[in-house]
């Protein structure tokens, strides 16, 4: 790279939505890890960071942003991250970058653009260089048909003046210098063509400045506290907000209220809310107030238990998570959809998420005269749930108005905040997924194999319907549900398998094979048992589990039964707790109840819930044991096969079995 010419420091500002890569890129141009960067679902940058980087003797900064000018961000962090913004680039030569992710052109990105325009003006684009990122997902595809397929994406370009590059920023050390040598050539020529490049004063321009900031970021209405206590909250970088910040997170099935619930928190119609019989709330929406000098941003949600793609909007949009669950349900209406809503935070956040959670009754006044305890004490599910929240409750009477309104606010916001001192003030943070392993087991024709195509999305494993095992070894494939990786092992029928018999050591090595499969994640064994027909064979399956792998498999098992559709409007529930198969309700126990139904010739939504059912229980079986599976290595297993066969265990199962 040439001499950069002489000037006032200069200053790369690096801009875009989250997880475009702005962190990343700076790193790459540093050539050393300084802005913290990793892919974990939530905003990694909270607050603008600088660093300096000496080039060819000159001094260069290098600012690295969270996301500026989003509309999911609160007003007052907007207001807070963009003068901090100009003010640590303040009496440079400002050179900005503006990164976007290989991919779709979207609506965030759109928004930086915007921002862009009304923060630095129009003029800004003279001096903007365009990184794309994850430039190793073009393949073979050229950086020009990705540009030229978007129109507003090319009009960009040509604002930009066709200034744009594109870095892999996880390519080796000499692709990672020939990118930034690529960049720096155009930051020179920009330079050279333009020596008034956007270079504001920050002092000079101090009243812009400030104008400028206060149209990007409208002020509140309806602030609860009036002009004084708001000049206040807004007086600038000095005032830390993430510190006070309470997240609280509406959720409740669609129709529950929860827009109405969160405008009367905030004091302001923020949410829509109009009575309707498709859900009105279709995406995560933001408002915020101030509460005794603390900021409470609510976000009001879309049913989540119906919702597509819900641990990542989760992440996106509570980051760590919520400080709160404030549950909304109406007066006389808590069931099995309000139940669906939980279901979902607790795969998530774990069991842990009650210990965060508030329960919000609405429509207190259709009531009467009638008494709030009288009556929730005749509601036995909803009375059950307050109190494993420890009574910690509230009820909104949408007739009262003036003092009386803001009276039953402020107790819910008091219970909140004596909630939140309890759990430490922190939030209630994911539960880390690893991968998953699911080893199918069962006899043969019990649709092994079809389960774990469903599981799988697509028709991998063979299955079809004759008189003998389809599957004659161990095989697996992997698939992603919700971003965990999952990986199926379909099992063949060891019992019936005549290789067992003539030659033991056939065992060994299907198990060994099964075991190369499941290097990774949590190793969990679903048992698959066809609905109505718990055989003797059923049962072999079982003995020879435990001979194999020892008896504390059961306690790392799960019951699946396949053939669903047959119970037609009948519940499984109250399939199990009638039959009178001894033994079957025997294996169940021993799963400590966990079970679930597929119907593996289902398809959309319903074939992809009975999915997300079964890596709940999954899930939640791991955590039950301190986030671990079956923890046996190969080794171990090995011993319990040799254990079996000097014993001959498995002789006696199938020797039990002929007689049967």
């Amino acid at each position: 790279v040439g001499q950069v010419p002489c000037m006032s420091n200069l200053c790369l500002l690096l801009l875009g939505k989250s997880y475009s890569g702005k962190s990343a890129t700076g790193n790459t141009i540093l050539g050393k890890t300084v802005f913290k960067s990793k892919f974990c679902g939530q905003m990694v940058t909270k607050t603008c960071q600088k660093e300096k980087w000496s080039l060819n003797k000159r001094e260069v900064v290098v600012i690295d942003t969270p996301e500026l000018f989003s509309s999911k961000v609160c007003p007052e962090e907007k207001k807070y991250n963009i003068q901090q913004c100009l003010e640590l680039s303040a009496s440079t030569l400002r050179i900005l970058l503006l990164v976007i992710r290989i991919g779709h052109y979207t609506r965030e990105d759109k928004e930086t653009v915007k921002g862009i325009e009304d923060v630095f003006r129009p003029e800004a684009w003279k001096s903007t260089i365009i990184v794309f990122t994850q430039k190793d997902d073009l393949e073979d595809d050229s950086l020009e048909d990705f540009i030229n397929s978007d129109e507003s994406l090319k009009e960009l370009v040509q604002r930009c003046e066709n200034r744009y590059c594109a870095f892999n920023n996880k390519a080796d050390e000499d692709e990672r210098t020939t990118q930034v040598s690529e960049l720096l050539c155009k930051i020179e020529d920009l330079v050279f063509k333009n020596e008034s490049s956007y270079h504001v004063n920050f002092k000079m321009e101090g009243s812009r400045f400030q104008n400028c900031v206060n149209e990007i970021v409208p002020q509140e209405k309806g602030h609860p506290h009036g002009p004084e206590k708001r000049q206040k909250q807004d007086t600038g970088p000095e005032h830390s907000l993430g510190t006070s910040e309470l997240k609280v997170l509406l959720v409740g099935k669609q129709g529950a209220g929860k827009s109405a619930a969160g405008n009367s928190i905030l004091g302001t119609r923020v949410f829509e809310t109009k009575f309707s019989e498709r859900p009105v709330t279709q995406s995560f929406q933001f408002g915020s107030r101030i509460w005794r000098e603390k900021k409470v941003l609510i976000i009001d949600s879309p049913d989540i238990s119906s919702s597509k793609n819900v641990e990542s909007e989760l992440r996106k949009h509570t980051c760590t998570g919520p400080h709160v669950f404030l549950l909304v349900t109406p007066l006389g209406s808590y069931g099995k959809k309000d139940k669906a809503v939980l279901e979902i935070i607790k795969s998530n956040f774990g069991d842990k998420f009650i210990q965060y959670m508030i329960i919000l009754l609405t429509r207190k006044e259709d009531l009467g005269d009638r008494n709030l305890e009288k009556f929730l004490s005749n509601e036995t599910d909803l009375n059950r749930l307050i109190q494993q929240c420890k009574n910690r409750y509230s009820a909104f009477n949408y007739r009262l108005t003036g003092r009386e309104e803001q009276r039953q606010v402020d107790e819910l916001l008091q219970n909140i905040e004596n909630m939140v001192k309890q759990n430490g003030s922190k939030p209630c943070i994911f539960r880390e997924k690893e991968a998953l392993s699911i080893i199918l087991v069962g006899r043969s024709g019990n649709g092994k194999s079809a389960t774990g195509n469903t599981i799988l999305k697509h028709a991998i494993f063979p299955s079809r319907l004759q008189a003998q095992s389809v599957t004659t070894v161990c095989q697996s494939s992997r698939t992603t549900w919700d971003g965990q990786d999952v990986v199926v092992v379909d099992t063949p029928f060891f019992n019936l398998m005549p290789g067992a018999e003539r030659d033991p050591s056939w065992l060994e090595e299907e198990v060994k094979r099964c075991w190369s499969f499941c290097k990774e994640g949590t190793k969990t064994f679903v048992l698959v048992f066809q609905l109505g027909r718990f055989t003797e064979e059923d049962k072999a399956v079982v003995e020879k589990l435990e001979a194999t792998f020892g008896e504390e498999v059961m306690s790392h098992a799960i019951v699946l039964f396949t053939r669903k559709e047959d119970l037609m409007d009948e519940e499984l529930e109250n399939y199990i707790e009638n039959t009178n198969n001894k033994a079957l309700k025997n294996v169940i126990k021993r799963c400590k109840m966990r079970y679930c139904g597929f119907n593996n010739k289902e398809t959309g939504p319903a074939g992809e819930a009975q999915v997300k059912t079964l890596l709940r229980i999954a899930n939640d079986l791991r955590w039950n044991h301190n986030g671990k599976g079956y923890s046996h290595t190969w080794e171990d297993v090995s011993k319990e096969i040799k254990h079996a066969q000097e014993n001959s265990l498995f002789k006696k199962i199938l020797k039990n079995l002929k007689v049967q």
